[in-house]
């Protein structure tokens, strides 16, 4: 009984710790835009002004910023993680995506190859370290738009054209935003479900289906992994107690 009850125990703490790993391997689909907002910290007026300056940066560059934001990556590379995005969604050579992995506190830019003969090492590196500062302050709106701008500004210049900014990201534009939980708020992780089905409808309407359903399993708890849990303490716990007055 004794083996048993060990084996079931490391069944169940093996499921446990390669549940967040599962997850990191999935990818969602391509929106129907350029922002796929999944971990719900992006203003609203951010989200619009960045839609419309990718359809100004596709004038001008061919090129278009896309930006995916999630809670956590169960432990995986976030470089790989937005390469690999990339690659899913087909983007084109022309086009950049910025990966905002929150609750971890890092992200990821991915380029194409036409993007990267753009943006040298030396203009990513300063285009990053301005991002950075804002965003571990969780300034997101502002920490975007000034990347975004920069970013289109760049890819235009060397298009040979110039990138139109006027009325995007304005002071009043810069919002405040969700406080979301961080890595290092153990608790969150385990009960916090980050995983989704994989969905490759990009109409609207289906992709904002599939949105509204990942945002509300994102503030859920994961009760896989409560029942795993609570199995784990009452093998632990009760079931010796239990044993312990039986032989009394």
């Amino acid at each position: 009984m004794k083996k048993f009850t060990a084996l079931l125990l490391a069944l169940l703490l093996c499921l446990a710790l390669a549940t967040p790993a599962y997850a990191a391997t999935e990818y969602p689909p391509r929106p129907s835009g350029t922002v796929a907002d999944l971990a719900g910290v992006l203003g609203e007026q951010a989200i619009n002004d960045l839609e419309t300056l990718s359809q100004r940066m596709e004038a001008a560059s061919d090129g278009h910023l896309f930006v995916l934001t999630r809670h956590f990556l169960g432990g995986a590379d976030a470089q790989q993680y937005a390469d690999k995005v990339f690659e899913v969604w087909n983007l084109t050579s022309r086009d950049a995506l910025l990966l905002m992995v929150i609750g971890e506190e890092t992200f990821a830019l991915s380029l194409g190859q036409s993007a990267k003969a753009a943006l040298p090492q030396e203009t990513q590196t300063s285009l990053l370290g301005a991002f950075r500062t804002a965003y571990l302050n969780r300034n997101y709106d502002q920490a975007l738009a000034d990347l975004a701008l920069n970013l289109g500004q760049t890819l235009a210049k060397h298009s040979g054209s110039t990138l139109d900014a006027s009325g995007l990201f304005g002071v009043a534009a810069i919002q405040s935003t969700p406080q979301p939980q961080t890595a290092s708020d153990w608790w969150y992780g385990m009960f916090a479900q980050d995983d989704y089905d994989a969905r490759w409808d990009h109409d609207e309407s289906s992709w904002n289906e599939w949105q509204d359903e990942w945002r509300y399993e994102e503030t859920s708890i994961n009760w896989r992994s409560v029942i795993i849990w609570g199995l784990v303490i009452y093998f632990l716990f009760f079931r010796r107690k239990r044993k312990n007055k039986k032989w009394r």
